[in-house]
């Protein structure tokens, strides 16, 4: 059988925005309040982490990570208004891409 499979990847004037890991990494900074959290959890380093944040920040109009210096109570992350809005946007597509995608896995294979 054959398959085809696909991964979104968005980039803006030619730069890497978006793409599984940098919406894995999203989503997991949702959950744990954290950028170091998120990290652990998959297994990256904070600094490589930090470095794809940096570029979503830095290629996106707006923010879509805003960071919290450690301090008493510690330091966080969270994802802004505009990085929900643009997180569901690339969900909205993963979900149009994957429909075309399994459509073409059936007629390949006819």
């Amino acid at each position: 059988m054959i398959e085809v499979e696909c991964q979104i990847s968005i980039k803006k004037d030619g730069n890497g925005f978006l793409n599984p890991a940098k919406t894995e990494l999203l989503n997991e900074i949702i959950q744990n309040g954290s950028l170091s959290g998120a990290a652990k959890k998959l297994k990256m380093s904070y600094q490589h982490a930090w470095t794809m944040i940096d570029e979503m920040n830095h290629i996106a109009p707006e923010p879509l990570v805003i960071k919290q210096r450690g301090g008493r109570n510690g330091g966080g992350a969270d994802i802004s208004s505009y990085g929900m809005q643009i997180l569901g946007e690339y969900k909205l597509i993963e979900a149009q891409v994957k429909k075309l995608i399994r459509q073409i896995n059936v007629d390949i294979n006819l």
